[in-house]
Order: C-alpha cells, then sequence, then structure tokens
C-alpha cells in the first residue's frame, strides 16, 4: 500500500529552552490523502457554508415572490408588486424569484423553501385541485393574500397572520399604483388568509405567535 511522510516537530518542553526540536515522522496511507480534499469540502458543507446555507439565509432576510416563465405575465407583473411592497414596507426587502417551469413552482412551494406566490387565477385554481400544469405533480395548499385582476397573490397556509396583514396593508395603501382589486371585491373571495381577513376589515395588525 501507498504511503506518505508527514513530519512534525514539537518544540522541547521544560526549563532547556535550548533543547533541539524533536521530530516524528507519521506514516499515512496515500488513500487517506487523496480523499483528504473531498472530506475538506464535506465538512465545509457541514458546516453551513455552502451556497446552499447562504440561500437559506437569504430567503429568511427577503419576502420572495415567486413567479414562473410558464406562467408570463406573473415575472413582469412580480417586479411591479416588488417596487410598491418596499415603497410602503421597506423592512419587507421584497425580492422577484422567477422559477424557470410549473414543476419547479411545485417543489419550491411544496417543501416550503417559498413561502409566497404569484400565479394567474386559472394556474392558481390548477395548482389548488393538481389538475392542468399541475395534474403531474399534485395539488398545493395555501390561501389567497390578495388579487390583481388576472394574478393572484398566494401564501402559505402557516404564513403567519401579522406578516400577510402587513403586505395586504402595503398592497391597500398603494391599490392605484399596483391595479390591485378593490378591498371589497377582494373580502368576498374564498380561500383569503386570515391575516388579510383582518387587514381588509381594517383590524388592527394581529401579534406574531409566540413560538416565533
Amino acid at each position: 500500500m501507498f504511503s506518505t511522510n508527514i513530519a512534525i516537530k514539537i518544540n522541547a518542553e521544560g526549563g532547556d529552552r535550548k533543547a533541539p526540536p524533536h521530530l516524528f515522522v507519521i506514516s499515512i496511507p496515500m488513500k487517506f490523502c487523496l480523499q483528504l480534499p473531498f472530506l475538506i469540502l464535506i465538512t465545509f458543507v457541514l458546516s453551513g457554508h455552502s451556497p446552499w446555507g447562504q440561500y437559506h439565509v437569504y430567503r429568511q432576510k427577503h419576502l420572495l415572490i415567486m413567479s414562473t416563465i410558464q406562467d408570463e405575465p406573473t415575472y413582469p407583473f412580480s417586479k411591479k408588486l416588488v417596487a410598491v411592497i418596499n415603497e410602503v414596507l421597506p423592512h419587507a426587502s421584497a425580492r422577484p424569484a422567477r422559477a424557470k417551469h410549473f414543476q419547479r413552482v411545485h417543489n419550491l412551494f411544496s417543501t416550503k423553501q417559498m413561502t409566497v406566490m404569484l400565479l394567474s387565477r386559472s394556474n392558481a385554481v390548477a395548482a389548488f385541485n393538481g389538475e392542468g400544469p399541475f395534474a403531474e405533480y399534485g395539488s398545493l395548499d395555501f390561501r389567497l393574500l390578495y388579487q390583481f385582476g388576472d394574478l393572484q397573490l398566494l401564501g402559505q397556509v402557516d404564513f403567519p397572520d401579522q406578516f400577510a396583514w402587513l403586505v395586504t396593508d402595503a398592497v391597500m395603501r398603494a391599490q392605484s399604483f399596483i391595479e390591485a382589486d378593490a378591498p371589497e371585491v377582494v373580502i368576498e373571495l374564498p380561500n383569503l388568509h386570515p391575516g388579510t381577513l383582518i387587514a381588509l376589515k381594517n383590524e388592527p395588525m394581529p401579534l406574531l405567535p409566540e413560538a416565533m
């Protein structure tokens, strides 16, 4: 078996500082040396400094609004929506996030890697029922945060009521700039998020759950 030698120099301990250092030679199998870079990489990834870990931190800092290339109106409108939310609610640090296709939308939302998405109404219905472009992937469970004509902003079922209230309130404040439906229209829609309903009723913002 091939091996390599690593020399380790250890200074003498004790009162005699002039004593020469001791040199130890350790023989390490060559196989281990070849695997060492891979082991270092695994350690780096597990330590949380991987691109995935950094992306997770990014998602926690920003309100990402997911759209998809296959639902053409969603991405251009998401950029307008992001601009409006950031104007009214700068601490949200909203950002648009575009998925390549409906399969990616389903994967990111079903695994809760994304908490908010923008879909055309017909595709929102299809996603909820697991039909049409979502027939191969299954249904998605979500709540309606707001409606903009033929587009709907949708959030996770466990999206905090306070956050839903803040987003809804921001949209209502900028209603004329973002082509949002009137609150009296939205309040009649099914599957509203509880936080959205509270905001539409002009009731005070709910508190965050104690667990958060």
